[in-house]
């Protein structure tokens, strides 16, 4: 069973690549090739791929260095299933123009669909490190994990500092991931010491991908003691690529204590080759008072060979945090905060990140408060 439900999503994902490739493929050709593409376009679009393949192997015959061509080529050879033959010409596109990104992708789909599981991982490394966005390599990445390493481990730890007042404030959280065809789920404890007493949230979270560019995030936790975590905790996010590296995602928050805290979320995010940068913002209703806001802008830069990992840095205006899970996230509603992080793969198996914050948070009778706060984290994949 568990092969045959494979076998559905592997399909699934490859109709999804093979089409967005042939929009990409076919979008606009250049002026000295638009007769045999167009052709052969035709050809493919009939059904008649023997045809188109006919096509360009006589033109580029007389014109072997039409490098438009032979990647056309090789992608409707990877489709026929001739995957030594349009390796070759794939291979043969990237020894002649090595910036070729569509036929790093097309290469990284020969190699999935293949079967070669541990070359299809290093393709999906090299796209990944020529553009950190990429949908379709982060779709195969995913598959990949799920059939050879599915399992991760992860703690992370803060400690919060402050300029005249509290004592330090420190949270831990370990975690337990399993990734899967259809996305990964993770469960999470996290534990809180503030003003000598402590508290813990308990959490699910799932990340549903229903094709590439297009998934999901659904989360739900239940507080110990309701000190600093509320009773129940409900999240959601739905996620949309744009294209031309563009990505946006809309979400809602409920934290359930004696009374539900809404809040709403909106993003958008541009991958421009390695720099990743985002806008978030969050509105969290009241009627007395009125609607507050909190805005949030990070900006990463990838590199290493496996294109994940990241430094970076941010400042966002309400929220301390990012993704508020607590009272003393919710509290800072009009502080100024500047942060950087950075996450380091140390090879295929384990991660670890740091991070750095500083907050300035006014007063109305005092000095403005500052908070400082620290974090690291581990992560091992098996």
């Amino acid at each position: 069973m568990c092969r045959s439900r494979f076998r559905i999503h592997h399909r699934a994902a490859q109709c999804t690549l093979v089409a967005m490739a042939v929009c990409v493929t076919f979008a606009r050709p250049a002026e000295g090739q638009e007769d045999v593409i167009a052709q052969a376009r035709a050809a493919v679009s009939d059904g008649r791929r023997d045809n188109g393949l006919e096509l360009l192997a006589t033109h580029l015959a007389s014109t072997p260095r039409d490098v438009d061509a032979r990647f056309v080529y090789g992608l409707i050879l990877s489709w026929e299933g001739r995957y030594d033959e349009a390796r070759s010409a794939l291979d043969a596109v990237l020894a002649q123009a090595p910036g070729y990104l569509d036929a790093r992708v097309a290469l990284m789909n020969v190699e999935w669909w293949s079967g070669r599981l541990d070359q299809a991982r290093a393709r999906v490394h090299e796209v990944l490190e020529q553009d950190a966005g990429n949908q379709q390599a982060r779709l195969v990445l995913q598959r990949l994990d799920a059939r050879t390493r599915p399992w991760s481990f992860g703690f992370g730890a803060t400690r919060d500092v402050f300029k005249d007042t509290f004592n330090p404030w420190t949270e831990s959280a370990f975690s337990l991931s399993r990734a899967t065809p259809v996305g990964s789920v993770i469960g999470r404890f996290s534990r809180a010491n503030r003003f000598g007493y402590t508290d813990g949230l308990s959490e699910i979270e799932f990340y549903p991908n229903f094709r590439a560019g297009t998934y999901a995030f659904v989360g739900v936790g239940f507080g110990k003691d309701e000190a600093f975590y509320p009773k129940s905790r409900v999240s959601f996010d739905l996620y949309q690529s744009l294209g031309h590296g563009f990505e946006v995602s809309g979400g809602y928050r409920a934290l359930m204590f004696s009374e539900t805290t809404h809040i709403y979320l909106g993003t958008l995010t541009r991958y421009v080759g390695d720099w990743m940068i985002t806008g978030k913002v969050y509105r969290v209703p009241d009627e007395r008072v009125g609607a507050s806001w909190s805005m949030h802008g990070v900006l990463r830069r990838y590199f290493g060979s496996q294109g994940t990992s990241f430094v970076g840095g941010g400042y966002s205006y309400g929220f301390g945090r990012e993704e508020p899970r607590g009272t003393g996230d919710l509290v800072r509603l009009d502080a100024n905060t500047i942060r950087a992080q950075v996450q380091i793969d140390l090879s295929e198996w384990a991660q670890v990140s740091g991070s750095v914050s500083s907050g300035r948070q006014m007063r109305l009778t005092r000095d403005p408060q500052w908070q400082t706060t620290f974090g690291t984290g581990f992560t091992f994949r098996f």
